[in-house]
């Protein structure tokens, strides 16, 4: 049995067994409601019994002051009390012959209340009404009527209530003996259904508590054993993670060690390219004299064509080397950003014009001037404007776009509608020498900085770059300079000057 099906199995017994002892708990309080009813339904049965006995003597008590009496007023009175005690005889004689379920008497008779109550000879019936027939005999008469010789003033007071008192105490006897049989009968089924309920108690802690017992006790041992496999993995996520501390600590010295590399092998590069540029270019325009040849002139140029690239690629390197290690020397001022973009346009206007593509320049009216390094966010325009122009084809666009925000920073846009990438390109594109493609199939040259260094220039001056690319629809860079950038009236040089005054105390 799975672990599920035992709990519903225990769950099942246990409801079971809980509804048992609910129902057996409350048919105990029923009965003793019952007892209790009962008890006081019989008891009001017995007192009503025993108080014909007083009913008889009162009605006998209530004739002698009628003969007593000495006046007509006195006869009157006596008369009505008599009335009134036959009467209340008679109520009490009838409720306790056919029961009185509003005023809480039950109805009973057994075999001995028949022979008492209806025996053809000396049936206590018989005689309550013949004694109640005598006395309303005498309340009949008028004063003056009733003597000591009346016939039913001699039965009332010397034989009616000698013979109605041993008949009527054998009634509340037998009233008594039904009461205590019918309480003895349901106290017997009370205790039957008490020792169900304790029997229910034993068979729910045989068959629910011990069951429920030795589950708990799986269940906790299946826990211990799941928290020492639980510390035991955390032990060795523990050593995991310290295992991948020591790699990345090694991984950061190894970058830092390549950084460094390339940063010393460029500036030892530089030297010797200057003076390959400087020589190509002299020799080119005839400093040394003529060529010898047309082949020699087309050599030099490839020569000194060739070196300026080298010479870039090896710029782009030290830039980006030093902007990843935050060693690059910013020359901040304010910039007409308007002038700027278009200075670089100009530089990449014949790329335009080769490839018939359309530009369309678009900057807010009263653009702000921008606080930053002039020649690091021209080379941040130039690299992003020449990837949109080389990534485009013939006939496509070319958008370039600067205005201010809501929140007051400055965004500059450049998008187009190039070839475009997919999540997995761009990814690619935005890695340090990550180029879409391989050097087979590729349609497009170049080193692979051009974005990365954007992206990482433009975080030197605290910008944020927002890159979106879709396959064959094109590609969209947003490069958004925050507001404390952004000059207005002159408020940001002075910020500037405060925050420097502060850094220098």
């Amino acid at each position: 049995m799975t672990e599920l099906a035992a709990v519903k199995s225990l769950r099942f017994r246990y409801v079971l067994g809980l509804s048992a002892i609910a129902l057996l708990v409350t048919a105990s309080f029923f009965t003793m409601h019952v007892i209790i009813a009962k008890q006081a339904g019989y008891s009001h049965l017995i007192f009503v019994a025993g108080g014909q006995n007083g009913q008889a003597n009162r009605i006998a008590h209530f004739a002698g002051q009628m003969i007593l009496a000495q006046d007509e007023d006195e006869y009157a009175v006596s008369r009505a009390q008599l009335g009134r005690a036959v009467n209340a005889m008679k109520r009490a004689h009838l409720r306790l012959l056919t029961g009185d379920r509003d005023g809480g008497i039950p109805q009973v008779m057994t075999k001995d209340l028949e022979i008492i109550y209806f025996d053809s000879a000396v049936g206590l019936d018989l005689a309550v009404n013949r004694f109640l027939g005598h006395a309303r005999d005498i309340y009949a008469l008028d004063y003056g009527d009733l003597t000591l010789n009346t016939p039913a003033y001699v039965y009332l007071i010397n034989y009616g209530p000698h013979v109605l008192e041993p008949m009527l105490n054998s009634a509340v006897e037998a009233y008594e003996t039904f009461s205590r049989d019918a309480i003895a009968r349901i106290e017997r089924v009370e205790t039957m259904l008490w020792l169900l309920a304790l029997a229910a108690l034993v068979l729910e802690a045989f068959f629910i508590y011990r069951p429920l017992e030795s589950t708990v006790r799986s269940t906790v041992q299946q826990l211990k054993n799941k928290n020492d496999e639980l510390q035991r993995t955390i032990d060795e996520i523990a050593l995991a993670q310290a295992d991948t501390e020591r790699q990345k600590n090694l991984a950061e010295r190894a970058n830092r060690a390549k950084t460094e590399f390339l940063s010393n092998m460029s500036h030892e590069l530089r030297t010797p390219l200057n003076a390959i540029i400087g020589f190509s270019g002299s020799l080119k325009s005839g400093v040394y004299g003529p060529m010898a040849n047309v082949r020699q002139e087309e050599c030099l140029r490839d020569i000194n064509a060739s070196g300026s690239h080298l010479l870039s690629l090896i710029n782009d390197i030290l830039d980006i080397s030093a902007a990843e290690a935050r060693r690059l020397q910013l020359e901040e001022r304010e910039i007409d950003l308007g002038r700027l973009v278009a200075d670089t346009l100009r530089m990449v206007d014949a790329d335009i014009n080769r490839k018939g593509i359309q530009l369309n320049a678009r900057a807010e009216p009263g653009l702000p001037a921008l606080h930053a390094d002039e020649r690091r966010i021209k080379q941040i325009l130039l690299n992003l404007l020449s990837n949109a122009v080389k990534f485009t084809g013939s006939g496509g666009t070319v958008d370039i776009e600067a205005g201010l925000l809501d929140n007051g920073a400055l965004r500059i846009v450049i998008s187009d509608t190039g070839i475009g990438m997919d999540d997995r390109e761009l990814e690619i594109a935005l890695s340090r020498f990550g180029q879409v493609g391989n050097h087979m199939t590729r349609d497009h040259q170049g080193t692979g900085l051009g974005l990365p260094l954007a992206v990482e220039l433009a975080k030197i001056h605290g910008a944020s770059v927002h890159v979106t690319s879709e396959k064959n629809a094109g590609t969209r860079v947003a490069v958004d300079f925050p507001k404390t950038r952004v000059v207005e009236g002159g408020r940001i040089l002075a910020a500037r000057r405060t925050e420097r005054q502060k850094a220098t105390a």
